[in-house]
């Protein structure tokens, strides 16, 4: 009896957990239709190889309000999923990824103020957007977000190595933080060069995507193996 009741103050915790990872994974699925599903409305002028993803966020853009809502939903949702979820789970042993994780999660789920324009509209340009406040915040937030999401997942993988459930993520995770900060670097001289900076850019974004939603699916399988260890057996 003294081991079920010690053992039922931690099936919170566990349900918590788990409920954090479904979030996690929930919001890698809404901002991933933000921008998957609002390519499909923008028109012939947009190409999802030279326009970015924050150009379907523009003033004037169709159906503005889609994105904007998907990324708030996705920004949210990692930001919970990391602060609640990964820092309740990592503790010690990485207590500085999840605060990463989730203010990258939430400037790049932020949408305002709007860019002026679209690119692919008749008489907007690269600096008419970058000289507004729109403009702006948009380069300055999901720059350093994506630069941030792009090097945490190498220290990571060192770093998990001391927690058995999460130490098999280590070879994806070392690949991720190689392949995120060359893509970066590529989306970099995309952008100065105007060679399919969109390619770019929706390279990065989805393949940050894919490490998180590993990470939520992990958080997910580990509370509910955690908590599949019934106390009741014990007594």
């Amino acid at each position: 009896m003294a081991e079920m009741t010690a053992a039922a103050p931690g099936r919170p915790r566990r349900r918590g957990a788990l409920v954090w990872g479904v979030v996690g994974l929930v919001a890698q699925v809404a901002f991933a239709a933000g921008w998957l599903i609002a390519e499909t409305w923008q028109g012939p002028r947009y190409s999802p190889l030279t326009d970015t993803i924050s150009d379907m966020q523009a003033a004037g853009a169709p159906h503005v309000w889609f994105p904007i809502v998907c990324f708030a939903v996705g920004g949210l949702g990692t930001c919970g999923f990391a602060l609640f979820g990964l820092r309740t789970a990592w503790g010690q042993a990485a207590p500085i990824a999840p605060w990463k994780i989730g203010l990258s999660g939430l400037a790049l789920g932020n949408s305002f103020p709007l860019l002026p324009c679209q690119l692919s509209a008749q008489g907007c340009t690269v600096t008419h957007q970058f000289l507004s406040a729109g403009g702006l915040a948009d380069a300055i937030l999901a720059g350093v977000a994506l630069w941030v999401l792009a090097i945490t997942p190498w220290p990571l993988a060192r770093q998990l190595v001391s927690l058995p459930r999460w130490s098999g993520l280590r070879p994806l995770l070392r690949v991720a933080g190689v392949v995120t900060p060359a893509i970066y670097g590529l989306l970099a001289l995309a952008e100065a060069t105007g060679v399919w900076p969109g390619l770019a850019e929706r390279g990065l974004v989805a393949i940050c995507q894919v490490w998180l939603a590993v990470l939520a699916v992990t958080l997910i399988r580990t509370s509910a193996a955690e908590g599949g260890s019934s106390p009741i057996s014990s007594f």
